[in-house]
């Protein structure tokens, strides 16, 4: 991989920092986020890693790239993505990836550092990217997209920094995914901690949103799908530790005591529903060509 060149160099866009992730007045919801991932960013990959992983394994070998490409990972969190990609297609022309949180991003940083691979982790907002127009080849989003709160911005900006003829791998949580999930964690919040404990549900897209924003973005969708299920958790410790990491939303600003409190009345109501606790699952997976 080689340097970025002067004419090509990423130009940064004026976004503030604070040590927790953006600064207030910035929306509270992606301040909450931030600080939430990096909370957990030290046992995501151990988490949920793998299951990232295979995700973006299914959609590989659907990508036509040019050799040596040029890739952005939006919502890079630890950089499994950007990392399996490095594996996969080989020596990149450049490696980019951008998250939210700083947590996140520290350990992707030091991954690639033991790795020796050259890539490039930076803390900054998906709606806002600091890249120019049309720089890669291939941008990833894989289970972020979701999280975004202006969803139409953010796609405009994948668009954008993408070249005429390239590729967007996109995987996302769709609605109604895990709304019992939510539902029960606000419901036990209430209880245990008043109003500190409120649990706003996330505002997932569908998938007729996510598939009119890419054709509004001029993509065309090569692979669309979208499988909705409810299983029953039968176990819902390991659920709740899984769904605490890749959700840590709720409890940013709750002290780890408050969080376990939560977690161990919502495992006891889990357990208490016969057959086990139903949960939707709903999730999009995308591979769309920006029109030339």
């Amino acid at each position: 991989m080689t340097q970025v060149g002067r004419a090509e160099r990423p130009v940064a866009r004026r976004i503030c920092w604070c040590q927790g992730g953006i600064e207030t007045g910035v929306e509270r919801m992606k301040s909450r986020l931030a600080r939430g991932y990096s909370r957990t960013a030290p046992l995501y990959d151990a988490v949920a890693g793998q299951y990232y992983v295979q995700g973006l394994r299914r959609l590989l070998p659907l990508l036509r790239v040019p050799p040596a490409p040029a890739v952005l990972d939006v919502g890079s969190g630890t950089g499994v993505n950007l990392l399996e990609v490095a594996r996969w297609f080989g020596p990149a022309r450049l490696l980019c990836g951008i998250d939210l949180s700083p947590g996140m991003v520290r350990v992707a940083q030091h991954k690639a550092a033991l790795l020796g691979i050259p890539a490039h982790f930076t803390v900054g907002d998906a709606e806002q990217l600091p890249y120019p127009d049309g720089l890669f080849d291939l941008v990833i989003c894989n289970s972020v997209f979701h999280w975004f709160r202006n969803r139409a911005a953010a796609m405009a900006e994948m668009c954008r920094v993408l070249r005429p003829g390239g590729q967007l791998v996109l995987i996302c949580a769709t609605a109604p995914a895990f709304a019992e999930w939510f539902a029960l964690l606000d419901r036990i919040g209430r209880q245990l901690l008043g109003p500190r404990g409120a649990v706003d549900p996330p505002d997932l897209p569908t998938a007729r949103e996510v598939a009119a924003l890419l054709a509004a973005n001029g993509f065309f969708i090569q692979h669309l799908y979208n499988p909705t299920t409810v299983r029953p958790i039968l176990f819902p410790e390991p659920f709740i530790r899984l769904m605490s990491v890749v959700a840590p939303y709720w409890a940013a600003d709750l002290t780890p005591a408050e969080q376990s409190a939560v977690e161990l009345a919502a495992a006891a109501a889990m357990r208490a529903s016969p057959g086990g606790f139903p949960v939707t699952w709903s999730s999009l997976e995308a591979v769309a060509t920006r029109a030339g």
